[in-house]
C-alpha cells in the first residue's frame, strides 16, 4: 500500500547559474499539515517554467521515495 510521506512547496525565484539567470522553483520545503488543491497548484507553491511543469494536467506530481534517495 502506498503511503504519503511529505508534501513540498516552493515559489520561483531568480537564481545566477552558470553566468546567467533562471527563474526556478526546484527548492520545495516540506508543508506542516495540510494543504489545499487547486486546478492549477498546491497553496503556496508555484513553477518557474510553465511550459514545462504545472498546468491542469500536472498540478500534483508525486515522486516514489527511492528516486530522492538515487538523488
Amino acid at each position: 500500500m502506498a503511503r504519503l510521506l511529505s508534501v513540498n512547496v516552493g515559489l520561483p525565484r531568480d537564481i545566477e547559474w552558470r553566468g546567467r539567470t533562471v527563474h526556478t522553483a526546484i527548492w520545495k520545503t516540506p508543508v506542516p499539515g495540510r494543504c489545499r488543491v487547486s486546478r492549477l497548484n498546491l497553496d503556496g507553491d508555484g513553477q518557474g517554467d510553465l511550459a514545462g511543469h504545472g498546468g491542469e494536467q500536472r498540478a500534483v506530481f508525486v515522486y516514489q521515495i527511492e528516486s530522492y534517495r538515487h538523488w
